[in-house]
């Protein structure tokens, strides 16, 4: 029926039918439209009795669904089947979805419709626009679970493992029943109050013998929600979701008698202007602004606007190709606080010659070299002076337990190889690597018997994340090695504070008008003119003390117990209560 159809006019928009019947689908196509079709299924009669059935799917989307622009779907089911078509998705014991048979009936849609919720929530982001020809929601018992045949063949027993909130109007989120409500109510008088004009023409010309078959309360929708028509009553039954930030639009009409006339003239004369977008082969009014037509102070413009275009392209591409450069050249900065094995290795030895030490050497690539077939030793041994550190370097995806001890297990041997008893052992773990690192356990990722261990035997605990933020820390406030090399050989856990800061204080409120943080002066008086640092979520931001006040007097020096008030161009979100506050010293080498 199809065959003899004129060719395909219109590439764009691609235009989805969903149980639209085949005089919708030629009538589309006849006007040159690239269409696909589908259906989200039909349902089906089964014994009315205080049982359950397997939900079993009947319809079909097609390949590309996830790829169209326009979705039309009808919700009234056209037919009924005297009984399923098909088999159970799973064997007998395995979890499916089931439902109630009280009713005789089983609608199989929902199903289709939640496999497909996320391609068509993609679609609507991304400027789609739904059209629905609505129906009440039919709810159903759905449950997610499996038969247990345990007591076989006494018995089956249904082992439910979850109800499942799906219904027919489930294939886009936005249509949960918190936001949008679909009340079964039947009626004929329609009353179209559109404002503009011409749609109100059109579509009080389709609504004429429309019939509804439900009303809506868009409680949880506000604004998104227009009405279109309403009954009698005043209660809506149309209306157009508009997405925030987005060009996707959701409308939902009654029942019409001839919908194939009406989408065919809501596509050609009102759908283009809605949603210009959709439809770059639909020029409409526009060809007054084809370079004939238009004026020449305007085409000055628009050449002039298409250079900028083109400039900005260049520069983009030029920013990212340094982006690029720059976190291939850092690649280890990412690698320690994700990788493990291998690459956090090299990871960590890339980090401690960044950090300035001179003689870090990967065990295993040396050992390699000279054919060393013996057991796996260390990771990396830091041999810039007295104590040699030997590193062994961990990721896990929880938290430490006896990886933290993994290091000490080689300093007897070493120190019978060597002769010599300066040796000290240094684990670096990249823990919980799996998460994001700020939503780590930071504050307390090592055991406390770990920490008692690590202070009675003389070796150090690092966490990659520490490590990280020791290292940004490093580069971005130009740190000198002397400032950071004494961390390394510190017993116990290892904070990422260098030695030529000392605490001061802490954060206790912030005034965005003026850009004054008012810091608790806790351990040591804060002096006008001193450089301090402040801790933030990653790297320490250092300034000048060039304002100080105390009681919003200006003061030389203000002492412990006192909250002093500094200007910074720092912001509220970077400097919340509890922010820890440092004063930059001398440290005798």
């Amino acid at each position: 029926m199809t065959s003899n159809l004129p060719s395909l006019k219109y590439p764009r928009p691609k235009i989805l039918l969903v149980d639209m019947g085949i005089e919708t689908e030629v009538v589309l196509k006849s006007a040159g439209h690239n269409v696909s079709v589908g259906s989200f299924g039909v349902p089906y009669k089964v014994p009315k009795r205080d049982d359950i059935f397997p939900v079993i799917v009947n319809g079909k989307l097609p390949v590309n669904a996830s790829e169209q622009e326009i979705v039309i779907i009808d919700l009234v089911a056209s037919d009924i089947l005297n009984q399923p078509e098909g088999e159970k998705h799973t064997s007998q014991g395995e979890n499916d979805w089931w439902v109630s048979s009280s009713r005789g009936k089983i609608d199989p849609r929902p199903r289709l419709m939640a496999a497909y919720q996320n391609d068509f929530d993609r679609i609507l982001s991304y400027g789609g626009v739904f059209i629905i020809f609505a129906d009440a929601r039919y709810l159903q018992k759905i449950a997610w679970g499996h038969i247990d045949n345990t007591y076989a063949p006494v018995r089956l027993d249904f082992c439910k493992i979850e109800d499942i909130p799906c219904d027919n109007w489930c294939f886009l989120s936005i249509f949960k029943a918190s936001n949008l409500v679909a009340i079964s109510a039947q009626g004929e008088e329609i009353s179209v109050v559109v404002k503009s004009l011409e749609l109100n023409k059109f579509f009080s010309k389709h609504f004429t013998n429309a019939e509804f078959l439900c009303t809506f309360n868009s409680i949880g929708l506000g604004k998104r929600w227009v009405t279109l028509a309403e009954n009698k009553y005043g209660e809506p039954v149309a209306g157009v979701i508009q997405m925030p930030d987005a060009k996707g639009q959701i409308f939902i009409f009654p029942q019409l008698q001839d919908k194939s006339r009406f989408i065919v003239e809501f596509l050609n004369d009102f759908l283009p202007d809605l949603s210009p977008h959709l439809f770059p082969n639909v020029e409409g009014g526009r060809w007054v602004e084809r370079s004939e037509y238009e004026l020449p102070q305007v085409l000055e413009f628009k050449k002039k606007i298409q250079q900028i275009e083109e400039e900005v392209k260049t520069k983009v591409a030029k920013l990212e190709e340094a982006i690029e450069k720059e976190q291939s050249e850092n690649a280890y900065l990412y690698d320690l606080i994700r990788e493990n094995s291998t690459l956090l290795v090299s990871a960590v030895n890339k980090a401690l010659e960044v950090l300035g030490f001179q003689s870090v050497i990967d065990v295993d690539k040396e050992m390699e070299k000279a054919g060393d077939t013996r057991p796996k030793r260390e990771d990396l041994q830091i041999k810039d002076g007295s104590p040699i550190l030997l590193v062994e370097v961990k990721g896990i995806s929880g938290l430490p337990m006896n990886e933290s001890l993994q290091a000490l297990k080689y300093l007897a041997p070493r120190m019978k190889e060597w002769n010599r008893t300066d040796i000290q052992a240094l684990s670096i773990i990249n823990h919980q690597r799996n998460i994001p690192p700020l939503d780590r356990e930071n504050e307390n990722p090592f055991r406390e018997d770990n920490l008692i261990n690590a202070q009675e035997h003389g070796f150090g605990l690092l966490t990659t994340w520490d490590l990280f933020r020791l290292t940004r820390s490093y580069l971005k406030n130009r740190w000198k090695h002397e400032h950071i090399k004494p961390l390394f050989y510190q017993k116990g856990r290892i904070q990422p504070v260098p030695k030529h800061y000392e605490f001061i204080g802490t954060v206790q409120r912030f005034i965005p008008k003026i850009g004054v943080v008012g810091v608790q002066i806790e351990a040591a008086n804060l002096k006008h003119g001193d450089r301090i640092a402040f801790e933030l979520t990653v790297e320490f931001e250092e300034q000048e003390v060039e304002s100080l006040e105390v009681d919003n007097q200006p003061v030389a020096q203000a002492e412990i117990g006192m909250l002093a008030g500094i200007k910074t161009h720092l912001t509220k979100q970077q400097l919340k209560e509890k922010v820890r506050v440092f004063r930059l010293v001398k440290i005798i080498i």
